[in-house]
């Protein structure tokens, strides 16, 4: 109905069912089920950030791991160096994770993003 609806107002031009869309692969399942994955999404961020080999973790975000502004950088030395990791563009493809099929990840995404104005080695 949504199809034909659409159709008296545009030119449409049906693809069949959805495979792969906004980045996230969708599978359905014989019992009516629908699993979204962002497999492919998540492999392009480890090679973008360098990451493609790191060791995976249970857990998004060190137990018991304590950030605080007393990590910010104190020295311009410090100030540079940090100015060259580009935390802002990991934090945001993070933040579509966490929304789209990651809710696990919110946590650590919401407490990262409260240093991201001044982030420090720790963060």
């Amino acid at each position: 109905m949504a199809k034909l609806q659409l159709g008296w107002s545009y030119e449409i031009k049906d693809l069949g069912e959805a495979k792969f869309i906004l980045g996230m692969r969708i599978d359905r399942n014989t019992d009516g089920d629908i699993t979204l994955s962002q497999q492919a999404y998540c492999e392009r961020l480890l090679n973008r950030f360098n990451m493609t080999f790191c060791s995976p973790t249970t857990t998004p975000l060190s137990p018991g791991i304590v950030l605080s502004s007393e990590d910010y950088p104190t020295t311009p030395d410090e100030e540079n160096e940090m100015k060259k990791i580009p935390f802002h563009e990991a934090l945001g493809s993070l933040m579509w994770l966490q929304v789209a099929t990651r809710p696990d990840l919110t946590f650590s995404v919401n407490m990262l993003a409260r240093f991201a104005h001044n982030l420090g080695i720790a963060h």
